[in-house]
């Protein structure tokens, strides 16, 4: 065993390791994770570090595919396939980090949470009662029939006696879930959304519904693969456990953070909300997720599950409820139900579709109170993970493009160019379209096919990768960033995808594509991209700008929602009971409209 240290972003990271370990595998063991969109295969190239002292093992493989001698010379290996020889320092490049989109549009609700602090005064005992101290707290509380567990009678007795019989009771329907000295002014609840790239924490005073606190953070489960399947894949090798931890860590850190916001303390949380798609709410409830991977894709469970914080490690109140939304089939999970809540899904007659675009694309129709969903494998090409440069909404990252005729570039936060992210890959392929350099088809124009009459600034960054065109947009600090033939494809397919999903959604309700009344685009690459890119490629129909409209995290609002209000929760209940889920795998119309989607050109108003 040996001592490495890395360097990152919070200062020196010591961890004890054996040779012939990767630095991913030791990165992990630090509690850090590396950017690994592929899972460690090794095809990605994106978990880059950089060896300031100390020897690795010589580089091999899938190193020497990614890397030149110039960066190996500059000490730069791939953290997943780098394996270490002795002590070394190692400095962190591809580190998982991102933009977090927290805030979403939701609708209001009745306050009527699923737990409540009573404060009671209780009596005295005295020599001619003989009722013990549980039966007089529940004479005080009256309505509550359920009896509380073990570990609350223990406590009780010293709780009624501690302050004089002042105690804080807490009730959980019809149950007694917990008692404490004194009286408690805050009953706290976290609603969380847990994406598969992102997970978003929102700290609720129960008794006022007002939000107090909220953090934010990356899923580090990406270390394992940016997409499900790879997620899958590694739970069924023996590391489901691993994912578990992974995830509990980051939600038990979201809750310290925002309850040190708030001045509060994580042991007055006392229920939680929770929404994900059914891939990351498995992992989070370590349930097993091989059926997810083969037909017919089926869920250990799709209802809503009422359990304990302790029983999946979360830190928290001692009996804090959790509350997990219901799935409705493989791909189309609780977070789906959750937007459909928050958004008012069944309550209008006319036509409203949500998309919510990312790694897993789920589209959601609604007319006349029928509601139609479907998943689409999108893949992660919006996140950059199958893109030559692509990365995520991170510093850096390229978020806006323009050729008029200038190519103008925009990073985020301004800092130099790593990378390109969903909508600064979006918005390049959209403006090649416009300009005729890639053809509707896909195609990327060669230097010498180029049309004469293109601005100079555009022409002269077109480029060859490989002996195949590509397009220069920035000079990055490791290197150009270009969009490749490749990675035009990669796009090319991912909005085939959702755009296929759409119109079999559509075809299903005989609706076309102009009796949309209104068109939500949810999570984050919803509420960044430009949507006027979107429709020039066919990613989204070409509908007045005023039907169009980004609600952010409606995830995020619905687990905020089913956390105030039980009503709520009935609602997003009979909402998952009541959606007719379509398995487009399975339907030969879907390849059909796959083929015609992949065409980059807009889908008109007035049909598909």
């Amino acid at each position: 065993m040996f001592t490495l240290t890395f360097v990152a972003e919070q200062g020196e990271v010591k961890v004890a390791t054996a040779p012939g370990r990767t630095v991913m595998e030791a990165a992990a063991a630090a509690g850090l994770a590396l950017d690994a969109p592929c899972g460690g295969r090794g095809t990605c190239g994106k978990c880059l570090v950089r060896v300031i002292s100390g020897e690795l093992e010589p580089p091999g493989g899938e190193e020497l595919d990614h890397l030149g001698q110039e960066e190996l010379a500059d000490g730069l290996r791939l953290g997943c396939q780098a394996r270490l020889a002795g002590p070394a320092t190692i400095g962190l490049v591809g580190v998982l980090a991102g933009r977090v989109l927290a805030e979403g549009e939701g609708r209001p609700a009745e306050l009527a949470p699923g737990v409540r602090r009573v404060l009671l005064q209780v009596a005295e005992p005295t020599l001619e009662e003989g009722r013990g101290d549980l039966e007089r707290v529940l004479a005080e509380l009256g309505g509550v029939r359920v009896s509380p567990g073990l570990a609350v009678v223990r406590d009780l007795p010293a709780a009624v006696r501690a302050e004089g019989g002042r105690v804080s009771a807490l009730v959980a329907g019809e149950e007694l879930v917990g008692v404490s000295a004194g009286h408690h002014p805050r009953c706290l609840g976290m609603a969380v959304d847990v994406g598969t790239t992102t997970v978003v924490g929102y700290l609720l005073d129960l008794e006022t519904g007002e939000q107090v606190g909220m953090a934010s953070a990356m899923n580090e489960q990406a270390a394992f693969g940016a997409d499900l399947i790879s997620r899958i894949g590694h739970a069924a090798g023996g590391g489901g456990r691993e994912l578990q931890q992974r995830i509990v860590g980051v939600i038990n850190r979201l809750l310290e953070a925002a309850c040190k916001q708030a001045g509060e303390r994580v042991e007055d949380v006392c229920e939680l909300t929770v929404v994900g798609n059914t891939c990351m709410h498995h992992l989070l409830l370590g349930l097993p997720v091989d059926n997810l991977a083969a037909m017919p894709f089926v869920p250990a469970a799709t209802s809503a599950l009422r359990l304990s914080a302790r029983e999946i490690g979360l830190a928290a109140h001692p009996e804090a409820r959790v509350y997990c939304f219901p799935n409705v089939a493989g791909f189309v999970g609780a977070d789906a139900v959750a937007v459909m809540l928050a958004s008012g899904f069944g309550h209008q007659d006319g036509l409203r579709v949500a998309i919510d675009i990312g790694t897993n694309g789920e589209v959601m129709a609604a007319r006349g109170g029928e509601i139609v969903a479907c998943s689409t494998a999108a893949g992660p090409a919006f996140e950059g993970a199958k893109i030559s440069r692509g990365m995520r909404a991170a510093p850096g990252a390229i978020d806006r493009v323009r050729l008029t005729p200038q190519v103008q570039v925009h990073t985020i936060e301004g800092a130099p160019a790593s990378g390109a992210c969903g909508s600064g890959i979006i918005d390049a392929v959209a403006e090649l379209v416009k300009l005729g350099v890639v053809e509707e088809n896909g195609r990327m124009l060669s230097k010498e096919a180029l049309p004469a009459w293109l601005p100079a600034p555009v022409a002269e960054r077109l480029v060859e990768e490989e002996g195949k065109p590509a397009f220069l947009l920035a000079e990055g600090e490791l290197g150009p960033v270009l969009l490749t033939a490749r990675d035009v494809r990669e796009a090319q397919l991912a909005k085939a995808a959702l755009a296929a999903g759409l119109a079999v959604v559509l075809d299903e309700l005989g609706a076309g594509a102009g009796e949309i009344e209104q068109l939500l685009l949810a999570g984050a690459f919803g509420n960044y991209i430009d949507r006027r890119s979107a429709v020039v490629i066919g990613l989204i129909p070409d509908l007045p700008e005023g039907r169009i409209k980004p609600v952010g995290n409606a995830a995020g609002a619905g687990a905020r929602l089913g956390l105030l209000s039980v009503r709520m929760r009935a609602e997003a209940e009979r909402l998952a009971a009541g959606v007719r889920h379509l398995e487009l795998s399975s339907r030969p119309d879907f390849y059909d409209r796959f083929t015609d989607a992949m065409m980059l050109r807009p889908v008109p108003a007035q049909g598909q």
